[in-house]
C-alpha cells in the first residue's frame, strides 16, 4: 500500500507542477523503486527498452504518418465533398456533413486531433459562411474529433492492446458501433441546434401537395412531385459524382479495415499499407503531394513518435513495478470495500476517467491507467475488450474538456475564437457524450457483436 501511496502522490505532484508527463511517470516510479521497493534501478533501462521493442507498437507512428500525409494532400477533403453530397440536404446538412466527414476521416488516421484539424480546417470557415457561429461550428468539429479515437483504426486501442496484452484486431472490431453511436450521437445534437435556432436549415422537398420549398411556388400537386422528382435525380448525380471523384480516399478504409478483419495483415503490416497507400494516392492519383510535402510529413511524424515511445517505454516499467508491488490487488480490494456490485463500480471508474480526461492527454492517460485498472475490473467479471473501449470513449471526451482539450485548442485556432467563447455550447455536447458513455458501458453487446 505504501509502494502505490508514493507512486501515484509523486505522479500526480509532477504532473502537477508542470513536469511533462512522460518524465512524471518515470520519476515517480523510480522515486518509488528507491524508496519502498527492493528492485534494482536497472529495471528502468530493461524494461523501457522491451516496453518499444515491439512489433505491435510500430503500428503508432505508421498511423501517424498516414493521417499527417492525408491532412496534407486532398484525401480529407475528398471525403468531405463525397459527405456533403450525402447528407447536406437535410436540416443542418453542413454540419451534419462535418460530423460524418470526421467519421470518415477517422476511419484512416485514427487520431482525434489529426481529425480536428483537418476537417475543421476546410468546413469551420464554410459553416461560418452559411450562418454558423463561428463558436458553435468549432465545438461541432471538436467533438466529431473524438469520433476518430473509436472508430477504428485507433490509436488510442492501439495503445490500449500494448499496454495490456488485448488483441487490437479484437478492439477494432469493438469499437466500430460505439463509435457509430457516438457520431449520431451528436448530429442528433446538431440537428436540434439548427432546427430550434435556425441554423444552415435546408428544407427538403417532399411528396406531398405544395412542397414548401424556398423561392419556389408551383401551381399543382403533379408540378410539385415533377420538382421533387428531379430534386432526387440531381442529389443522386452529385452523390455519384462525389463518389468517383473521391474512390481512392474513400477505398483506404475498406483496404486497411477489410485487411486487418479477413486475417491479410496485423494491425501493424495495416499501418504500413495505409502509409504507402496515403503516399500513392496523394503523389500518383491526385497529384496534390511533392516529395517536399512527404519529407515534411515523415519529419512530423517523425516527432510526435519521439514523444509517444518515451511516454509508451517508461509506462512498461510503471505497469511491471505495480504488478511486482501487487498494486491492481490492492485497487481491486478498495474498489469491493466500497461496492461489491459491478455497476457501481463501473460507474466509479467512468466518473475517475472522464476527470482524469479534463486534465491528461489520451496516450499517458492509457498508458498509465489501463495496466492499473485492468486487473481490478476483471475480477468483477468486465471482459477486458468492453474496458478498452470504455476506456478510450471516457478519455477520448477529455479531448473537449477545459482545461486541457486538446481538440478545443485546434478548434479555436482554425475558427480565430477564444476558447471560453465555445463553453455554452459544450454543456449539451458533452452531456450527450456521457449518456453515450453509460450507454457503452452498460449495454455489453454493442462492443462485443463482432467479436
Amino acid at each position: 500500500m505504501t509502494s502505490m501511496i508514493v507512486l501515484l502522490v509523486v505522479l500526480f505532484v509532477l504532473i502537477f507542477i508542470g513536469v511533462p508527463v512522460g518524465f512524471a511517470i518515470g520519476g515517480a516510479t523510480m522515486v518509488s523503486i528507491l524508496t519502498t521497493s527492493n528492485l534494482s534501478m536497472v529495471v528502468n533501462a530493461q524494461y523501457c527498452y522491451s516496453g518499444i521493442f515491439s512489433f505491435t507498437v510500430m503500428a503508432i507512428p505508421f498511423f501517424m504518418l498516414a493521417g499527417i500525409v492525408m491532412s496534407s494532400g486532398s484525401i480529407a477533403k475528398k471525403i468531405v465533398n463525397f459527405a456533403e453530397a450525402l447528407i447536406g440536404s437535410i436540416t443542418g446538412g453542413l454540419g451534419a456533413v462535418a460530423m460524418v466527414a470526421c467519421m470518415f476521416f477517422g476511419a484512416i488516421s485514427g487520431s482525434g486531433m489529426a481529425t480536428t484539424s483537418a476537417i475543421g480546417s476546410m468546413l469551420i470557415p464554410e459553416m461560418k459562411k452559411k450562418g454558423y457561429p463561428a463558436d458553435y461550428a468549432a465545438t461541432l468539429v471538436c467533438f466529431g474529433g473524438i469520433v476518430g479515437p473509436i472508430i477504428p483504426p485507433s490509436l488510442s486501442f492501439v495503445l490500449y492492446g500494448s499496454a495490456t496484452g488485448v488483441s487490437i484486431a479484437d478492439l477494432f472490431k469493438a469499437g466500430i458501433f460505439p463509435g457509430i453511436l457516438l457520431g449520431l450521437g451528436f448530429m442528433a445534437v446538431n440537428y436540434v441546434f439548427c432546427k430550434t435556432r435556425g441554423m444552415g436549415q435546408i428544407e427538403a422537398a417532399g411528396s406531398s401537395a405544395a412542397i414548401p420549398v424556398e423561392g419556389v411556388e408551383f401551381n399543382s400537386n403533379e408540378e410539385a412531385a415533377e420538382f421533387a422528382k428531379n430534386q432526387v435525380n440531381s442529389r443522386l448525380k452529385n452523390l455519384w459524382i462525389a463518389f468517383k471523384d473521391g474512390f481512392w480516399a474513400l477505398l483506404s478504409p475498406a483496404i486497411i479495415l477489410g485487411g486487418i478483419y479477413s486475417g491479410t495483415f496485423t494491425p501493424t503490416e495495416a499501418a504500413c499499407v495505409s502509409v504507402v497507400y496515403s503516399i500513392i494516392v496523394s503523389m500518383f492519383i491526385y497529384r496534390d503531394l511533392n516529395l517536399k510535402g512527404v519529407y515534411k510529413a515523415f519529419v512530423d511524424a517523425a516527432v510526435l513518435n519521439g514523444i509517444t515511445s518515451f511516454l509508451l517505454g517508461y509506462s512498461t516499467v510503471f505497469s511491471t513495478f505495480m504488478t511486482f508491488e501487487r498494486i491492481p490487488d490492492a485497487i481491486y480490494n478498495f474498489l469491493v470495500s466500497i461496492s461489491d456490485s459491478k455497476i457501481v463500480v463501473l460507474l466509479i471508474i467512468n466518473a475517475v476517467l472522464l476527470i482524469l480526461g479534463c486534465f491528461l492527454d489520451t496516450v499517458p492517460a492509457i498508458i498509465v491507467m489501463a495496466p492499473l485498472l485492468l486487473p481490478a475490473v476483471k475480477q468483477f467479471g468486465v471482459d477486458p475488450i468492453h474496458f478498452g473501449v470504455i476506456m478510450a470513449v471516457n478519455l477520448a471526451l477529455g479531448l473537449c474538456s477545459p482545461p486541457y482539450g486538446c481538440n478545443l485548442f485546434v478548434g479555436c485556432a482554425v475558427a480565430k475564437i477564444k476558447m471560453q467563447d465555445m463553453f455554452k455550447w459544450l454543456i449539451p455536447f458533452f452531456i450527450v457524450g456521457v449518456i453515450m458513455v453509460l450507454i457503452i458501458t452498460f449495454v455489453e453487446p454493442l462492443s462485443l457483436v463482432l467479436i
